[in-house]
Parts: C-alpha cells; sequence; structure tokens
C-alpha cells in the first residue's frame, strides 16, 4: 500500500536516477534517456534502456502517489517496445495500477509491472520522509503535470497512427506506380533491342553476297532469246555449207569458200544473162515442145 513514506517524497527525477543504480548494480548496461537526466520536455515513452546478453529492456517510471496508471500507459509502452525491437518492457510506479492495467500486461509475457510496494523492496530504506505539510508544491504539481501529459500524449497516440498509417499508404502508392514506370520502360527497351538485333542479323546475312543491280538481273532474258535463235539456226547453216568430200573424207566449209570468192562485176553479170539469153534461144529452136 502506497503511504507517506520517503518514496512518497522522492522527487521523479531522483526516482529515475535511483532505478537506473539499481539496476546497474543488477549487472545490466542502463542508458538514461529520460526527462529526468536529458532535461527535455518529452521522452518518447521510455526512460531507461536496459542491456545485458544481447537482450533490450525499456522501463517507463511513473512517480505518481495520489493516481493509478492506467491500461493506456500498458498499450503505449507495448506499442515502444515493438517499434524498437526490444525484448521486453517495465512499468514502474510508486502507486499502483488499475485493474485493466494488469489485465493488459498478463496478456502480453513480455511486459512486467511493478506497483509501489514492490519498488519499495527493490530500493530498500531510504532516508525518512519530511511531515506532509512541509512537502514542496513543486513536487505534487510535477506530479500532476506529468500525468496531464500522459494522458495527452495518450489522446495524441490514436491520431498519429493514423497520420503514420495514412503516410505508409501514400509512400506504398508511389512505390507501386514507379515499380509499373520501370517495367513499362524496360519491356519498351527490350523489344527495340530486339528489333534492333533483328535487323543487324539481316544485314549480316547479305554481307559477301554480289550485289545484282536492275540491269543486271534483266540481261539473263535479253541474253536467252537471242542465245535460242542462234542454237536453233546453227545446224541448218551447218548442214547447208558442211560438205564431205568423197575423195578425201574430209569435211569441207562451202560457206567460208563462197565467202572468199570475189564478187562479179556488172559487165560479168551481163555477159552471164546473155549467154543464158542466147543458150535458152538455142533451146527453143531445136526443141519445139518448149
Amino acid at each position: 500500500m502506497v503511504g507517506d513514506d520517503a518514496l512518497t517524497a522522492v522527487r521523479w527525477d531522483r526516482l529515475e536516477h535511483l532505478l537506473a543504480a539499481y539496476y546497474r548494480d543488477a549487472g545490466y548496461q542502463v542508458t538514461h534517456v529520460g526527462t529526468g537526466a536529458t532535461a527535455g520536455r518529452f521522452d518518447g515513452g521510455v526512460d531507461l534502456e536496459l542491456r545485458r546478453d544481447g537482450r533490450l529492456v525499456l522501463v517507463q517510471v511513473k512517480h505518481w502517489n495520489a493516481c493509478q496508471v492506467p491500461h493506456n500507459d500498458v498499450h503505449q509502452l507495448i506499442g515502444v517496445m515493438v517499434n524498437a525491437r526490444a525484448d521486453g518492457a517495465i512499468v514502474v510506479t510508486s502507486g499502483e495500477f488499475t485493474r485493466a492495467a494488469i489485465e493488459a500486461a498478463a496478456r502480453n509475457a513480455q511486459v512486467q509491472l511493478i506497483d509501489g510496494d514492490e519498488l519499495r523492496a527493490m530500493l530498500g530504506p531510504l532516508p525518512d520522509a519530511p511531515p506532509v505539510a512541509t512537502r514542496t508544491a513543486d513536487t505534487l504539481a510535477a506530479q500532476v503535470g506529468e500525468h496531464q501529459l500522459n494522458a495527452a500524449i495518450s489522446r495524441a497516440v490514436p491520431a498519429g497512427r493514423k497520420a503514420a498509417k495514412s503516410y505508409a499508404k501514400a509512400t506504398a502508392t508511389a512505390l507501386l506506380l514507379k515499380a509499373f514506370a520501370f517495367v513499362a520502360i524496360m519491356l519498351i527497351g527490350y523489344q527495340v533491342i530486339q528489333a534492333s538485333f533483328r535487323n543487324l542479323g539481316e544485314s549480316l546475312k547479305d554481307i559477301g553476297k554480289p550485289t545484282v543491280s536492275a540491269s543486271q538481273r534483266s540481261t539473263p532474258t535479253t541474253q536467252l532469246a537471242p542465245s535460242r535463235a542462234v542454237v536453233s539456226a546453227t545446224p541448218a547453216v551447218h548442214n547447208f555449207c558442211i560438205e564431205r568430200d568423197p575423195r578425201t573424207g574430209m569435211s569441207v566449209d562451202r560457206c567460208v569458200e563462197h565467202a572468199t570468192r570475189p564478187k562479179p562485176t556488172i559487165a560479168e553479170v551481163r555477159e552471164s544473162q546473155r549467154k543464158a539469153d542466147a543458150a535458152m534461144e538455142v533451146l527453143r529452136h531445136s526443141t519445139p515442145e518448149m
């Protein structure tokens, strides 16, 4: 039970130092991050960080004598523990916890609650507290102010979580759009590269082949027709001009002989015609049938 003793009169920042010394004596490496050491206005929900054997334990100190620690503070420390990837969490108070807070801690084996009675047993005897009438007003004001601050934090946490979710959703959407754009660019680039390699392959196939112009393509057609004519005409010329000499058995080209003979003159042609006419006249007189 909470009473008017030395622990009740201890200031909240002094209590943080007492707990830091206690855990150091217990073999922990202690980092005092609370407002009692940093003189800051907000401690992020953690006053002490305990490390030992590779484990991290977070400690939140509530020096509340007149008020019970609610379940909101327990849930808040659980959230901080998860975000920090800590192995455990401890909520310490010089007063008491509500039933809801005790039940919330019981559902999570990593969370430990230390109330005023257990805290007094841990710290041992402290100097006697002054009479109630001599307690300073700032001690009570500090306790009430801390309670109000935590209440405000409890109300702000859901709004902060909602904002964080919205930010995370927007970030995920932006990353997804960037991923789609990247995939589209990669597909287009792949198609372009594939088309370029295809054209390059066709160009390499044509290397080394002779280039045929339009005039050259038409040349075989124009050359074939005369060839056929020559082939078909050649046997007739050959049969007419080439004769075999019966005396020697050798082939004689009569066309060559005729081509080498000199052409007759006009006088010779007229004389040949006159002799032919005279011969025909003789034949007509000697042969009445004609």
